[in-house]
């Protein structure tokens, strides 16, 4: 596990799946751009994230959750507290994105959180109009809570385990989404450099999270 405020930044090769995004966006609509911690011109920036294609699909050995959808996030040492929504596939294969910069989203066709398998909930990093749901997700340290609210009112807790930055061109698919034998989650969002052509930031930054004892 990495403590205090060490943030392992990597680039490992891996399999590459075709576009999990945020939509195809770290936002599709306007974003401002982080340079250097500084705030570039406003402009449109996309947000990408490798859909887990060809990964095995989770199998969880309870299906603890027959209709139970996650609603809400809160992770009160980077002052988040959102409602979630529910996120899919473009037809591209690219994974939606929320359609507020404010909201996060869970990845629908994965666990969700509490099952078994890693859940994964996506939110922007910026807009054109300053920060984003996940702006402050780079300042989460080992051991920080995330917690989960349920539709049904029940409430499932995570503790951070780690942060890694992964180049969006190798993203390790297989790290991030293959099957784990209890319930996982990871939280993405967009960092790193920002590409002017492309209107995108060049790296993925994960949160992994795994259940509070």
């Amino acid at each position: 596990m990495t403590t205090g405020r060490r943030r392992d930044v990597i680039g490992v090769r891996a399999l590459v799946l075709g576009a999990m995004v945020l939509g195809a966006a770290c936002t599709a609509g306007g974003a401002t751009p982080r340079v250097s911690g500084t705030k570039a011109a406003p402009t449109t920036t996309t947000t990408t994230f490798a859909v887990p294609t060809g990964i095995p699909r989770y199998q969880p050995a309870t299906p603890v959750l027959d209709t139970t959808t996650p609603a809400r996030l809160q992770i009160p040492a980077i002052g988040v507290d959102t409602d979630l929504v529910s996120l899919g596939l473009n037809p591209d294969g690219s994974m939606e994105v929320p359609a507020k910069w404010g909201e996060a989203g869970w990845y629908s066709r994965g666990p969700r959180p509490g099952e078994d398998g890693p859940a994964v909930i996506a939110g922007h990093v910026d807009s054109k109009l300053g920060p984003a749901v996940f702006f402050r997700l780079h300042d989460l340290h080992a051991g920080d809570e995330v917690r989960v609210t349920r539709s049904d009112g029940s409430v499932v807790r995570f503790v951070i385990d780690r942060l890694e930055q992964f180049p969006k061109v190798s993203f390790p698919t297989a790290e991030v989404f293959a099957p784990t034998p209890g319930p996982t989650l990871r939280l993405i969002t967009c960092t790193g450099a920002f590409d002017e052509t492309r209107h995108s930031y060049l790296d993925n930054l994960v949160a992994f999270a795994l259940p509070e004892t």
